[in-house]
């Protein structure tokens, strides 16, 4: 129902980023990770300093295991909004699901600057971090 409304609103306003991004969002909640990216595709056509869609957009291709993409959108991501702890905690994801764990670290260190405590809780129980999860330096980032 929600994919329906931010269509309608797409076929009043076709330029309307959020609605772009927003329709992805719900694709994506529902899996449908390939045309989340393609929503997310359009937002970023029509704005391309937009970072929540960039990160959105990271956030499913990591899903679908394309992780070389997934971290440049997650690199625009931050390039745009240097402070944005979300897009610097999924690039470490998605570093540690790629088995880079000096740059899964130190993205999530990044994070974990930025948000604190919150990232932290997050990062404990965060099963994309199994390939991390045993080094030291993620013990003593996680620990509060």
């Amino acid at each position: 129902e929600a994919i329906n409304s931010f269509e309608q609103g797409i076929k009043v306003k076709p330029d309307y980023a959020d609605a772009w991004n927003n329709r992805g969002v719900c694709l994506a909640k529902i899996q449908q990770y390939q045309e989340a990216v393609k929503s997310y595709n359009q937002a970023i056509a029509i704005r391309n300093d937009y970072s929540d869609a960039w990160n959105n957009r990271g956030v499913s291709l990591m899903k679908l295991g394309i992780y070389g993409e997934a971290i440049a959108c997650f690199d625009n991501a931050v390039k745009i909004k240097p402070d944005f702890f979300s897009a610097w905690y999924n690039q470490a994801r998605c570093y540690s699901l790629k088995g880079e764990v000096k740059v899964a670290l130190k993205s999530l260190e990044k994070a974990i600057s930025l948000n604190g405590g919150n990232c932290q809780e997050m990062a404990k129980n965060e099963p994309d971090f199994e390939n991390i999860r045993g080094n030291e330096l993620f013990h003593k980032l996680i620990a509060v």
